[in-house]
């Protein structure tokens, strides 16, 4: 069965994310912290798609973590992965404007944690490959 990407109406100070470098070998936050206004009855949702081409060669791993928090500075990552993958011998691969990852931004969340940031991390030089990511509303 085929999937279609979705497109999105992005509010310009919600973009986590834009055509933004993923990390050589390490980890890397957001360029932006947004500020999503809290508890949203799990109608917020973040989308994190390739800007570019991304291919992670055999063995290496990309994986993506939110952090929530009542401060621009949020910390919490609630324990939670949204994504990690880890490749196998022909590794994997997302070509650009592929969906990497969509999460709802759980209601469950306390009223005052409003922001938002990702964490990028990397096992392999993919300072070349780029990614988008936002908050949109379902």
């Amino acid at each position: 069965m085929a999937y279609k990407n979705r497109s999105y109406v992005v509010d310009q100070n919600l973009i986590l994310s834009s055509a933004q470098a993923l990390p050589n070998a390490t980890a890397a936050d957001s360029t932006n912290v947004v500020d999503y206004g809290g508890n949203s009855g799990g109608l917020a949702k973040i989308v994190v798609k390739a800007n570019t081409d991304i291919a992670v060669a055999s063995t290496y791993a990309l994986t993506i973590v939110a952090s929530y928090g009542s401060t621009s500075t949020p910390t919490d990552t609630l324990d939670k992965v949204l994504f990690t993958k880890t490749a196998a011998a022909a590794g994997f691969s997302y070509a650009a404007g592929d969906t990497i990852v969509e999460e709802i931004i759980p209601d469950s969340l306390p009223d005052n944690y409003r922001f938002l940031k990702l964490t990028y991390t990397t096992t392999a030089n993919e300072s070349a490959e780029k990614v988008d990511a936002y908050v949109v509303m379902t």
